[in-house]
């Protein structure tokens, strides 16, 4: 009979606890972000700047995005970014991507890789080679994929 009543009582106290617990909330499908959709986006970027269009940029950019990794410590947000682009004297030539990785969190996405980029000056001349070593975040929210955050540092 004890045993019973202790049986009865774990029961019931199994069952206060599964009815109080809440539930995990899932994201909607439409929010979990792909490799491929985080790839576009970084392509979309590209595109943007090797066509000096910074018009796609307002739709990449997230309102929260920031970039660091300048050399004196200071940050930039999108629209200082999208003002410095749209002002710009010089072009991009060529951008291109090496050792890509892209890791998936639910609706973020982590795109690391190193990138070369050819700039040319104002007369079509002067040509600067950057490299860089960089790391973008990437959400999705509401079925749209924004960036949310950038960082590079250079290589020699």
């Amino acid at each position: 009979m004890i045993r019973t009543a202790l049986i009865m009582a774990a029961m019931l106290v199994f069952a206060a606890c599964k009815q109080t617990a809440e539930p995990v909330a899932e994201l909607e499908t439409e929010d979990k972000i792909t490799e491929e959709e985080a790839l576009d986006l970084l392509h979309t970027w590209t595109n943007a700047y090797l066509g000096g269009d910074a018009a796609p940029l307002i739709e990449v950019l997230d309102d929260t995005w920031e970039y660091s990794g300048s050399s004196d410590g200071k940050t930039t947000n999108k629209i200082a970014t999208i003002d410095e682009f749209s002002q710009a004297d010089y072009s991009f030539d060529e951008i291109e991507y090496h050792d890509l990785k892209v890791k998936l969190y639910d609706n973020i996405a982590v795109v690391r890789g190193w990138e070369r980029m050819v700039i040319l000056g104002a007369d079509k001349q002067d040509t600067t080679i950057l490299k860089l070593r960089f790391t973008d975040v990437y959400r999705k929210q509401e079925g749209k994929v924004r960036a949310i955050a950038t960082h590079s540092s250079p290589m020699d």
